[in-house]
């Protein structure tokens, strides 16, 4: 049966199937300490049957841990199925791979690392028409993140407004005439770990090393107290690659389109 994490004891368990899991542990139990108690925040948290978790919010899903096996797991994926239905979720996310029915693996994305204490040689500084900022103004901040819908941007804006209020991670830009070109943050942590996100960069700046300074810089920051962790599409992992990340591991990714199913 799928429950409803709106008490403190299923929150905490919760916390408890989540702990210790690289990506997991830092993006769901940030959502969960800053949204869980606010069903008003559009962000819905779960437990599952068997060892799963699952978070909501609009029409992404992200699962961790595992639903039961035989019958009992059968059940558990049906019920799964018809609820992500119900609810209109179309990309789903989860640390291992599952079999949904009308559901469809895409690309995995790709988990790095830069361990707690480690550091990478830092690129060249940006030039010197940009000024960086350690605390820009997160509006146009998102307006660049998420230049092409102004309703993601908004809801970005929320969260990591609400997640920076409470004292957690940070965001970095580079600065042209007031207006951000190049950003990176950290709005997700846990006590082991920050997880790395939202770096863009505008495309009139783009391939003149903006983005590896940022990356690198607030990456080196982040490490003197926890390990840094972020996920990308294949597309970019050669680019991780050279800055000096590690790989550790894979995040499966579905899609669905309800109306074929």
């Amino acid at each position: 049966m799928i429950q409803s994490a709106s008490t403190p004891e299923l929150q905490t368990e919760f916390l408890r199937r989540i702990a210790h899991k690289p990506y997991f542990e830092s993006t769901l139990g940030t959502h969960l300490h800053l949204f869980g108690n606010h069903p008003a925040s559009g962000w819905a948290f779960y437990l599952l049957p068997g060892s799963a978790v699952l978070e909501l919010r609009g029409g992404s899903a992200v699962l961790c841990g595992a639903l039961p096996g035989g019958e009992a797991g059968e059940d558990a994926c049906e019920e799964l199925t018809g609820f992500l239905r119900f609810l209109h979720a179309d990309t789903l996310r989860t640390d291992h791979p599952l079999i949904l029915p009308g559901w469809q693996p895409a690309a995995p994305l790709t988990l790095w690392e830069l361990p707690k204490g480690r550091a990478l040689p830092l690129p060249p500084a940006p030039p010197a028409e940009l000024v960086p900022d350690k605390a820009p103004s997160m509006l146009p901040v998102s307006r660049l993140v998420f230049a092409e819908s102004d309703a993601e941007a908004d809801e970005f804006y929320s969260a990591a407004c609400t997640a920076l209020a409470h004292g957690v991670g940070t965001c970095r830009a580079l600065l042209h005439n007031g207006r951000p070109v190049c950003t990176v943050g950290c709005y997700e942590q846990s006590d082991t770990e920050s997880y790395m996100a939202a770096g863009v960069t505008d495309p009139v700046w783009q391939g003149r090393g903006l983005a590896r300074y940022l990356i690198v810089g607030l990456a080196n920051e982040l490490t003197a107290e926890r390990a840094v962790r972020f996920a990308c599409f294949p597309a970019l992992c050669g680019f991780y690659a050279q800055l000096g990340f590690l790989q550790i591991g894979k995040i499966q990714h579905y899609t669905t389109d309800w109306n074929t199913t």
